[in-house]
């Protein structure tokens, strides 16, 4: 094989009732992580420099994947690796994870997978398309994101970006009505768009700040002791809706945590975000996407902010990544733009989420029946 092409295997010795736990990622510590928690488990970890990457940014080409790599992920009964990564693989070569029965993805968004020609060139129902099981990196990204969110948006009302200009000019408060005209986080709504996990951890950050909280949802959730009026307790969320024009009227922040799915691809496109101005009743909000780019199209993006349906946007994620320098996005001082930071994946919180799956599939016979946080091949998500 091509000499330039490494690869690294080390494998703690087995025990004959826990089978092999293959590591592929670009993630760096996973397996010092699962082997700090579990000294005993069997792991197989992989290192080929076809896949790298940093932050939340995936480098992967297969075609330059040595034959031990390849041989290495054919016989691969469990793997944990980057939706991205497993995607590439596939679309490469649709008999690269031929022994696979259960994939544990790094990330908590799997639409890689969705986007891929290898689930998209077959007409019939994915669950037969795909034999092995796919579980979410849940439960970790909640609080990081709710972090980032908070954190912009504060850095926005007190115009930290103006602050820090001026004192490259040695000019104090040379951006005065930025500096010192703001609101406090008290006097305002956040919307949040998608309310799951990750979106109830935002509301509740938000609430700590006095903000009254309002969530988009499908389905407005009921208490556990099925007391409406508890509902805002445990979720952090004041008013729930099914309506997306209040949701989007609603707002002096629009923030959205949306997965990418059938239905919520292209959801604020084709001028969704009118209802926000000011002349259909809205707030004119500042838009903070931290779920997924393809929620609304670039062009439909930029219309919003030159006609002011929305007055500024903050963006973690996009359409295309790396966001290309071509893109109108870059330029324009009422946008900032994020490298899909908000939330990353920590090697310390693999552990946390996989060992117990981990427990589930060897107690039940090595089935993935009872695996938490599966993968619906048919909802996509």
């Amino acid at each position: 094989f091509d000499a330039s092409i490494k690869t690294t295997m080390r494998c703690q010795p087995t025990i004959t009732s826990r089978p092999t736990v293959t590591v592929f990622s670009s993630i760096q510590g996973i397996a010092e992580s699962l082997r700090h928690a579990d000294p005993n488990l069997p792991l197989q970890v992989v290192q080929d420099e076809a896949l790298c990457g940093y932050g939340g940014t995936v480098e992967f080409n297969p075609s330059a994947l040595s034959t031990e790599t390849k041989t290495i992920l054919q016989q691969a009964e469990i793997l944990i690796s980057e939706p991205a990564v497993v995607a590439a693989l596939l679309d490469h070569d649709s008999s690269a994870l031929s022994s696979l029965k259960w994939c544990q993805s790094t990330y908590a968004g799997v639409d890689p997978l969705f986007n891929s020609s290898f689930l998209s060139s077959s007409s019939s129902s994915s669950s037969t398309i795909i034999p092995w099981k796919l579980t979410r990196f849940a439960g970790c990204f909640g609080p990081p994101i709710a972090e980032w969110c908070i954190a912009r948006i504060i850095e926005h009302e007190r115009s930290f970006v103006a602050t820090a200009k001026d004192q490259l000019q040695k000019s104090w408060a040379g951006s005065r009505d930025a500096v010192t005209n703001y609101r406090y986080l008290s006097s305002m709504t956040l919307t949040i768009l998608g309310c799951g996990d990750i979106g109830r951890c935002i509301a509740r950050a938000a609430k700590a700040f006095g903000m009254k909280t309002v969530g988009y949802v499908r389905t407005i959730p009921s208490s556990s002791n099925n007391d409406n009026r508890n509902v805002a307790e445990e979720t952090g969320v004041d008013e729930y809706t099914t309506d997306l024009t209040s949701a989007l009227q609603s707002g002096d922040y629009i923030v959205s945590v949306l997965p990418s799915t059938p239905t919520t691809r292209g959801l604020l496109s084709n001028g969704a975000l009118k209802a926000a101005s000011t002349e259909k009743g809205g707030l004119c909000p500042v838009f903070i996407n931290v779920g997924r780019g393809d929620v609304i199209d670039e062009k439909c993006l930029l219309e919003a902010l030159d006609k002011k349906f929305i007055s500024g946007a903050i963006l973690d994620v996009f359409v295309e990544e790396p966001l290309p320098t071509n893109s109108g996005l870059w330029s324009r001082p009422d946008v900032i733009v994020s490298p899909h930071v908000s939330g990353l994946t920590q090697a310390s919180d693999v552990p946390k989420v996989f060992l117990s799956n981990y427990q589930r599939y060897v107690e039940n016979d090595r089935s993935t029946s009872e695996l938490k946080f599966l993968v619906d091949w048919k909802k996509g998500y």
